[in-house]
């Protein structure tokens, strides 16, 4: 499936920050629009190959990136996805991850936080992880969270 995006000057015209959502399932990613949509712009990718041609095209605008765990049919999974947009893709990661940078958020969102701690995710490049069912007041709470962090590290430098 095709990431689902807008043109870049509707967007900019809209005003919203811009947010990848990297999930295999077109439900959850539904919902997420229809929650965060009148705050923030959302990009989807369906696979870790779509995720990485996102980055490639939009790294400098986005304001975050919530990120799945689990994609089924993707090369790569959320933990791998984020090493990569970070700049540490594994020795096994295809080329098409590889050479990225990414200073935005990322913001794990699973149903399988029991199967990887969140020292493992956070290891990886994450911000926060949060679990489905999504809260999205504690969703909207992290992403701020996780710009005044940055920004405040930003500022230290």
């Amino acid at each position: 499936m095709k990431a689902i995006a807008s043109p870049p000057d509707r967007r900019r015209k809209e005003g919203r920050p811009l947010i990848l959502y990297v999930e295999d399932e077109l439900a959850n990613f539904q919902v997420a629009e229809l929650r965060l949509g009148k705050t923030y712009h959302l990009l989807r990718a369906a696979t870790s190959e779509d995720a990485c041609r996102i980055v490639r095209v939009h790294h400098a605008e986005l304001y975050a990136v919530l990120m799945d765990i689990r994609l089924v049919g993707s090369e790569l999974d959320g933990v791998e996805l984020a090493k990569a947009f970070r700049g540490r893709p594994g020795p096994s990661a295809p080329a098409y991850a590889r050479d990225l940078s990414l200073q935005a958020p990322i913001i794990f969102v699973t149903a399988h936080g029991a199967v990887l701690a969140p020292e493992v995710m956070a290891a990886a490049g994450g911000d926060t992880v949060l679990f489905k069912p999504v809260d999205f007041i504690k969703l909207m709470g992290a992403l701020t969270e996780a710009h005044l962090r940055r920004g405040r590290a930003a500022r230290s430098k």
